[in-house]
Order: C-alpha cells, then structure tokens, then sequence
C-alpha cells in the first residue's frame, strides 16, 4: 500500500491510497472543498478518476517525465512516484506529500533564483524542451502540458524557486526556436483577451541575462493577508473534472463541457457563459490547440468559479501546429470556416439559448474587431499584419456568415 497526502490551504484534505494496483482518494471528514468534480464527496466516482486526476498533474510527455525522475532520483515514470518527489508546488490549490510528511507554513524554505541562474534554466530549456528541471535543483514542482515550463516565487521584489513551502506566483515559458515571436505573440494575445472582457492574467516578457521567455501570473495563487507569500487556491483543468487521462484532452466536444457546466453551475449560468466567452474568443483568433486541458475551474468551498483564459495563442500564425480545431462548431474544423450559423446550430445542439450565444459572439467578435489594430504593436510588423487579417475574417463571418 502506497499513500500520497493532499492538503489543501494548510489543512489535511485527503489521502491518495494505492491498493492492489488501484488508485482512489479518501477524504478527511472535515475536508471543505472536494479536490475534483470527478472525485465528488459523496456518491460513485469513476474507476480510474484518482490515477488520472493525478497523471494531469505531470508533463504530458514522456521524455519530460523521465528527466524529471532523473533530476529527483525518483526509480521510475511511475506517478505516485513523481509526485511524491514533485508535488510540493503543483497545479491548484493542493501539495502532495509522502506519507508522514506535512508543509511546515511557518517556516518557509527560502530559495533565492538568482538571475544568472534564472537565465541558466531559460537556455537550457531552449536547448532541450524536455529540460524542465536541472540537476541539484531545489526547487519541487510539477506542471502539465507540452511545452517546456518552470515556476518562480515572487516573494515582495525578488525571486525565489518553489517548494511545498513557498508557492510559485508565475511560470516562465521559453519559446521553442522554431516558433518566432512566440513569447510577445502569446503575451499580446492575454493582454488583448482580457482587454474585451475575457478574463485573463497579467503576462509579459522576462528577461534575464540576454534570455528571454514568456512570463504569466499564476491565477491559482493569490496574495496572503498573514504572510508574504502567495496563497494556493484550488484549481483543475476541464480534463481532470471529466474524469480524462492526458492524452484524451482533445477527444471531448464543446457540447460535452456545456453539459457538464450545466450539472454545477449557478442560476444565472456563469459557469457556461465564461466557457462560451473563453471558446468563442479562441476560436476567433485563430487557436486551434484550444483542448480541455486550457480550459480549468476554481473550486472553494461555497461555489465553483470559471478560471480565467490561459495557454492561448493564434496558431494560425505557425503552420506546424495542426489547424483543425480541437473543439469543432457544429461540424466546422477550422477557424475561418466557422459563420454565425454554425454558432446558431451550435447553440440548439448545446441547449444553450440561441439569442444569449449570438449575443456572446457578436460581443467578442465586436471588441476584437475594435482592439485588433493595436493590440499586435509588440509582435512583429508581418505576423500583426497576418493576425489582424485573420480576425477580420473570423470576425466577419461570424458576425454575418
């Protein structure tokens, strides 16, 4: 038998119990918030909900688990393994910890990240994708997805690397060299999101040393009103709430998030409506990559909240990127093929009243049209040329197509 401890804000929230190769989670009594919609307190949960609730937590590949187990000195791609060794800085509001072992909040491991070593971690990154930890690295954490990502701690003006004791506040990014502009293309694309009212975190460019990447405030962390450090706040991708394993986030439809949304939302259907606001505004700008995993949900203990837009980017702009998108409008695979019947079809097939989508759609697609001309002034003068092109298009059909 192998336990795996989740507490949750400084209290003990449940175990992860693996027994005869079977994986569920066991809450605390006490426990206020549940950890997944796929793991609820109370009635059935799926067979595999737990492993996979946890396998969204890593690196979808697995090179970059591998090199992470290297780094750790963990014996196998094992998860419970990895997040034993990794899980002390995760996704959410949760820290994972072997058996026996608790976060000591009083007193934080204090790590500085120097800038020298900061623009090391950046290079080597850009070397190798893979490389999301180093050898000697202090710092415990674990993110998911494709590309190559480490956090920090912005603890008052300086950084420090992350642990089960101090929170990461941001995550760096370091574009791949194959995909220019990506780190200002990414930045703009959040910055003009939240801009016409779709939520999204603070990004911007770090630079450390002569290196460059991407750099975004984490929405799962917030200020603390007792302590310098940042406060976890629990999360989880839409991947994880369906109960998915990672390498199924593209096979769920827009339909099948709305009924899920549906099952938890409030009566004034803000679940739904964040979503739609989230998939239209993807859709319009061209990103393709748009799969459950870059969709996530706030949960506290009295409501469910939609998160704010992250990992959004006009794949348009780099044809290596499959361009078929990742959730279909009634029937439509691309971007530019989508007209506002689609939206209306899509509407009736969603059970999502016809006039309150198309008044969604006509919103986004009103404030890119208006915001597009400036919004590109820090990316390149060929690809701002290229993105304000393509959300004309989009923007145009499906306003009137």
């Amino acid at each position: 038998m192998r336990r795996l401890e989740a507490w949750l804000e400084h209290q003990h929230a449940g175990t992860f119990i693996e027994e005869n190769g079977r994986l569920h989670f066991a809450y605390d009594d006490d426990a206020a918030t549940p950890i997944s919609l796929s793991l609820p307190r109370e009635g059935r949960t799926a067979k595999l909900a737990a492993t996979r609730f946890l396998e969204n937590l890593l690196p979808d590949n697995p090179r970059a688990r591998r090199w992470m187990a290297d780094v750790y000195g963990v014996g196998s791609l094992d998860t419970i393994d990895l997040l034993m060794a990794a899980g002390g800085d995760v996704a959410g509001g949760l820290v994972l910890l072997p058996e026996g072992q608790e976060p000591a909040p009083e007193v934080p491991e204090l790590n500085p990240a120097l800038e020298r070593d900061i623009a090391a971690r950046i290079r080597a990154l850009k070397d190798n994708s893979d490389a999301w930890t180093v050898q000697g690295a202090v710092e415990r954490f674990s993110l998911a997805g494709t590309q190559g990502k480490f956090t920090l701690a912005k603890v008052e003006t300086d950084w420090y690397w992350s642990n089960a004791t101090v929170p990461s506040t941001h995550i760096v990014k370091p574009a791949r060299t194959d995909l220019p502009g990506l780190e200002e293309v990414e930045a703009a694309t959040l910055a003009l999101a939240d801009r016409i009212g779709v939520p999204a975190p603070p990004a911007e460019i770090l630079t450390a040393s002569g290196q460059t990447a991407y750099l975004i405030e984490r929405f799962d962390r917030v200020p603390s009103d007792r302590s310098p450090l940042a406060r976890r706040v629990h999360t989880e991708d839409l991947a994880q709430a369906l109960g998915l394993a990672p390498g199924s986030k593209y096979d769920p439809t827009a339909i099948q998030i709305v009924d899920l949304l549906k099952a938890h939302d409030t009566d004034d259907r803000t679940l739904q409506e964040a979503f739609l606001r989230q998939l239209v505004f993807n859709t319009l700008i061209g990103n393709a990559d748009a799969h459950v995993k870059n969709y996530s949900l706030v949960l506290r203990p009295e409501r469910i909240e939609f998160a704010p837009l992250y990992d959004a980017v006009p794949v348009s702009l780099y044809p290596q990127y499959d361009q078929q998108l990742a959730m279909r409008i009634s029937g439509a695979r691309y971007s530019r093929a989508v007209t506002a019947a689609h939206w209306r079809k899509f509407s009736h097939s969603a059970g999502v009243d016809a006039e309150r989508m198309m008044q969604i759609v006509t919103d986004v697609a009103e404030r890119l049209r208006e915001q597009s001309a400036t919004a590109w002034n820090t990316v390149s003068a060929s690809q701002a040329e290229r993105l304000r092109t393509e959300i004309d298009r989009t923007t145009t059909l499906s306003l009137r197509g």
